[in-house]
């Protein structure tokens, strides 16, 4: 529900001040939790720079493209484009040691291939050039980007537990998008922003940053990264549904053909 949620947002907002003030509101709301429970945030010297590469990925490099490219597409699109994730997650996990099978590696491909008919949305010729192309690509870029994270994070996560490192990670990330964000937080008109883009806003940062990434990363730990990252394919289903019904998007028919490939190549993929 974040995308059509951060989608309404995005209308009042620039998507840097959004991302930069939403990771911060969430990290402080992370740290507090963990004072709340009496746990150390100490951290080593070794860990800051490895939970500064974490943030970059997770944050700055994943919101920046999730934000900008949700600015620039559909909200039942992007979150389509973004369950490529597991796609590039099954390539990431190869260096982890983590195989995948003959079926895997076509579920993959057919998932691409799913993807080229979304964006194209045409059967009989190459429409790549459209307005929202630019969208598009940042989202498969971001997807690609929180595929990374999945893979790199769980060491950490691993050894300090979820809350630790996703409160570091975010104040990490966050510090570094508000610092390229000065200027558009300089010239935001926090006037238009009303109560209930308030309410949204702060919904996307509890629930869909805060919470979402705990219980992702802790997901991950548990299922391997190909197993957990393939829950993603739900998103979609939840995700256009509300768009549909919120924000009165809709998706041709040859779209909604892909995005079934889409799913079916991430459910080949996920029984590997």
């Amino acid at each position: 529900m974040n995308f059509p949620i951060a989608k309404s947002v995005l209308s009042v907002m620039d998507p840097l001040v959004f991302s930069s003030t939403r990771y911060l509101a969430a990290s402080f709301f992370l740290f507090l939790l963990l004072i709340i429970r009496r746990q150390s945030i100490r951290i080593s010297g070794k860990d800051a720079l490895q939970l500064l590469g974490i943030g970059l990925l997770g944050v700055t490099l994943f919101q920046g493209g999730w934000a900008f490219g949700l600015n620039l597409t559909t909200a039942s699109k992007a979150s389509i484009l973004l369950t490529t994730a597991p796609v590039f997650g099954s390539i990431f996990a190869l260096f982890k040691g983590e195989r995948t099978s003959v079926v895997g590696w076509f579920g993959i491909l057919l998932s691409l291939f799913g993807v080229f008919i979304i964006i194209n949305n045409n059967l009989t010729e190459i429409t790549l050039g459209d307005s929202s192309f630019v969208g598009d690509m940042l989202m498969i870029g971001a997807a690609c980007v929180w595929a990374l994270y999945t893979t790199v994070s769980g060491t950490m996560v691993a050894k300090h537990g979820p809350i630790l490192v996703t409160a570091w990670g975010m104040l990490f990330g966050a510090t570094l998008l508000t610092l390229a964000g000065i200027p558009a937080l300089m010239a935001q008109d926090w006037a238009v922003v009303s109560p209930a883009n308030w309410l949204a806003w702060s919904s996307t940062a509890l629930i869909g940053a805060a919470f979402a990434f705990i219980w992702y990363s802790s997901g991950i730990s548990r299922l391997g990264i190909t197993r957990g990252m393939s829950y993603s394919f739900v998103v979609p289903v939840v995700a256009i549904a509300t768009a549909v019904l919120f924000l009165g998007e809709s998706m041709s028919m040859i779209q909604i053909g892909g995005a079934v490939i889409v799913l079916i190549g991430i459910k080949l993929t996920r029984s590997n």
